[in-house]
């Protein structure tokens, strides 16, 4: 089973911020009976529904409570992705990402110091 069957996303609200070039999304992510998602999946399944690339979203903060198997996230989705390689802090960018892409930049990190 993948982490990506059994989850229902649903848009709550969405907010422009023309300024930066990006629309603030807050979503209810549904995963009944099973853990928070992870921020790849989220991430993934956003650019999905709103037809952008997956390198111009970016999952800031997810709250669940407890065992209600909802949980409620702050999503940035920008218009240009190289706005939000830059305007995003280097944490999130780095907690957005698949678990191998994650390995490989802290692995090339601790190699290179």
């Amino acid at each position: 089973m993948t982490p990506e069957s059994g989850i229902e996303l649903k848009i709550v609200k969405t907010k422009e911020n023309k300024l930066l070039g990006r629309t603030e999304v807050l979503a209810e992510i549904y995963h009944e009976g099973k853990g928070t998602p992870p921020r790849h999946v989220i991430r993934k399944k956003i650019a999905e529904l709103l037809g952008r690339p997956v390198n111009a979203v970016y999952v800031r903060r997810l709250l669940t409570e407890y065992g209600i198997g909802k949980t409620v996230g702050e999503i940035h989705v920008y218009e240009d992705p190289a706005i939000g390689e830059e305007v995003e802090p280097r944490h999130i960018r780095i907690r957005n990402l698949n678990p191998e892409e994650r390995k490989k930049l802290l692995e090339a990190r601790r190699g290179g110091s």
